[in-house]
């Protein structure tokens, strides 16, 4: 279904609004081929090559706690 929707989306004035495979993975590609303190910081989030701030959940130690505890427990019953 979801894949229904994307090609439907790709037909309207919205996908001007889409990334190209490319663009999206040019971020990941220049993160993965950066030297380590001269073009990025390990462990940083980053957006268009550009440090990026993250959501305040994701600094949160008790919810990556219950995060771990939860899918240790998932994959205990795989």
């Amino acid at each position: 279904m979801a894949g229904v929707a994307a090609r439907l989306l790709y037909h309207t004035p919205l996908k001007r609004l889409l990334l190209t495979p490319e663009q999206g993975a040019d971020t990941l590609f220049w993160l993965a081929t950066s030297q380590p303190g001269a073009d990025c910081s390990p462990g940083g989030h980053y957006e268009k090559r550009r440090p990026s701030a993250v959501h305040r959940l994701a600094d949160d130690p008790g919810l990556a706690r219950r995060l771990w505890d939860r899918s240790q427990a998932l994959v205990a019953t795989a």
